[in-house]
């Protein structure tokens, strides 16, 4: 469409990927709580990584719009599911962080 089109996507994304980051850390402290006995530096280093990752991923609801503009015109209509894929990405990342948090951090789990 319009480069307006693509400014009110990112208009729209970009505000959330705060609250998107802050649930993430809160979640992934919660996690580090559960059975943290020493943090390293290396650590802080994955915690980085993750949140970069964890970024990346979140770029993909723009990503996402933008290719869906490009490719059918529109015709899916991919603005109207943006809260539904904002709520269930977020939950999904903040539970994968959760877990992955409590795994590394927790001694004597054996999966």
């Amino acid at each position: 469409m319009t480069v307006n089109y693509y400014k009110s996507i990112l208009s729209w994304w970009e505000p959330k990927r705060i609250w998107f980051n802050f649930l993430v850390g809160i979640s992934g402290i919660l996690g580090m709580l559960t059975g943290i006995s020493q943090f390293e530096f290396t650590d802080l280093l994955g915690v980085l990584a993750w949140g970069i990752l964890a970024n990346i991923l979140f770029s993909t609801g723009i990503l996402v719009e933008i290719l869906e503009d490009y490719y059918f015109k529109g015709k899916l209509k991919l603005q109207h599911f943006r809260w539904t894929f904002l709520v269930i990405g977020t939950l999904l990342y903040c539970t994968l962080t959760f877990s992955y948090a409590v795994y590394y951090y927790t001694p004597f789990i054996d999966f």
